[in-house]
């Protein structure tokens, strides 16, 4: 080294500047509240930021609070340092072939790359596509409605699915999933319609004209529809596409044969319950025409949790279905079909606006199911990496993602010793096939500089080690 070179900063200097890059940059998660503060990084590195707080139960608009940023002055490791801590890291693993690049956070320059360019079955790291594309679309605070509407003869009701698949059929819950409630909208819609002067047997008709296009995608086996790792996708559904509330967020039995018909059934049950005392009673009229798509006289509305609430929880629990349904509603927020088709047309317009490479980016759906999905750790890094230095909603992506150690697929990650550096800071999206193993995300060296990496194995033989060694991969970056 030369004797002009910079002296290391201390290691009670790099172990402070590393606390506040995990705490402010990477956010760590509020217990109890399920609350989450992080920043979102903006073209100015150097001065504070402000981020929504996200709580659970809140049903108004997020809040600001202020945080840290990252350290302007943090050193960014070295092209060497980086490859040997990886294959230090990797150099035991036999379970499959790995893919990877690691890159800076804050100049994007690629600090290791381990055939990068190579189109790969990425796993459920597509889903930081899908996610990406929809916060390039939708305000993060935003709300899907889920509405009742006078019918075009002046006589029914239509009930109108605006993309919300997360209602409870009775009373609204405090988490992201139930947050809506179809009884609350049946009391709002029975009470229009009383005010109204209403009697007798009213027929309802259902509009869930939002998506188009098959529900079950044909690239998904028909082994893992009957699973229930996927189902038929609708605008409207309980429970994310469940016939009862889920016992835990990853539970794939329980699945309707179509939920859109089991959310008009529950709503029609209420409001049966709502009206007997008003001398009303309801009838299921089947779809609802061109003419009722078109009413505009709203009878009650109940709204989700919002858009970045359901993206976190698609991203912390790897929801398959909420993915193919956040895609769509993407779609449908940039003026398109609410098609899986158009969908994922859109993630390919977006990446390529933005300037992120797409070269060998073959996608068949927007979950990361489907084997016929091919892409290039290099894009998959640039994806977060735009993300994180984009100063709009984008950057709210870093924040959805789980956190090492703490919750959602990686609550139970990185537990080896070799592998514990990593929890607390590290915040990835975790992918897991039959052959398939990934995790792309970001983490905080020792002195506070942010890395984005991308690890992907496909030809998978041993998922545990697999798991392992890219656990030790991202913890080994955060040793640096």
């Amino acid at each position: 080294m030369s004797s002009t070179a910079p002296q290391a900063p201390s290691r009670d200097r790099r172990r402070t500047r590393r606390w506040w890059s995990a705490a402010g940059i990477l956010g760590i998660a509020c217990l109890g509240s399920g609350a989450v503060i992080v920043p979102q990084a903006a073209e100015h590195w150097e001065d504070l930021t402000e981020t929504p707080q996200i709580a659970a139960a809140a049903p108004a608009s997020p809040s600001a609070a202020p945080v840290s940023t990252l350290d302007p002055d943090a050193a960014q490791p070295g092209s060497e340092a980086v490859a040997s801590a990886l294959r230090t890291a990797q150099r035991d693993f036999r379970g499959g072939s790995l893919t990877a690049q690691v890159a800076d956070a804050r100049t994007g320059d690629v600090l290791y790359s381990d055939d990068a360019a190579k189109p790969v079955m990425p796993a459920s790291n597509l889903k930081l596509l899908t996610a990406y594309t929809l916060l390039s679309h939708q305000d993060p605070s935003a709300r899907y409605e889920t509405g009742s509407y006078l019918g075009a003869d002046g006589k029914s009701v239509v009930l109108r699915a605006g993309g919300d698949t997360m209602l409870s059929p009775d009373e609204a819950r405090q988490g992201v999933d139930g947050r809506a409630s179809l009884r609350d909208l049946a009391r709002q819609t029975v009470d229009s319609l009383h005010h109204r002067g209403a009697t007798g047997a009213i027929p309802v008709r259902l509009d869930a004209s939002r998506f188009t296009g098959p529900a079950v995608s044909p690239a998904w086996s028909a082994e893992d529809v009957a699973s229930g790792y996927v189902t038929g996708v609708h605008p409207i559904a309980l429970w994310d596409h469940h016939t009862q509330e889920p016992a835990d967020p990853e539970e794939t039995s329980h699945r309707p044969d179509d939920a859109a018909q089991d959310a008009l059934a529950a709503y029609l049950r209420e409001l049966d319950a709502a009206g007997s005392a008003h001398g009303l009673s309801f009838t299921d009229a089947g779809a609802a025409d061109a003419q009722d798509r078109d009413a505009s006289q709203r009878l009650g509305a109940v709204e989700s949790a919002t858009v970045l609430e359901q993206t976190r929880y698609m991203l912390e629990e790897s929801d398959n279905v909420l993915a193919e349904v956040l895609g769509r509603n993407a779609a449908v927020a940039a003026g398109k079909e609410g098609s899986q088709e158009a969908a994922i047309a859109l993630v390919r317009e977006t990446l390529t606006r933005d300037g992120i490479g797409v070269e060998g980016l073959e996608q068949a759906d927007l979950c990361g199911l489907s084997d016929r999905n091919r892409v290039t750790p290099a894009t998959l890094v640039q994806t977060v990496q735009h993300a994180v230095t984009a100063d709009d909603a984008r950057a709210q992506l870093v924040s959805a993602l789980p956190t090492a150690g703490l919750d959602g697929t990686l609550a139970a990650r990185f537990e080896a010793a070799d592998e514990a550096a990593g929890r607390g800071y590290v915040r990835a999206k975790t992918g897991t096939l039959l052959k398939v193993s990934s995790l792309s995300g970001v983490t905080t060296t020792e002195d506070g500089r942010l890395l984005v990496y991308s690890f992907v194995v496909n030809d998978l033989t041993d998922l545990t080690a697999a798991k392992d060694m890219l656990d030790r991969s991202a913890a080994a970056l955060t040793r640096l």
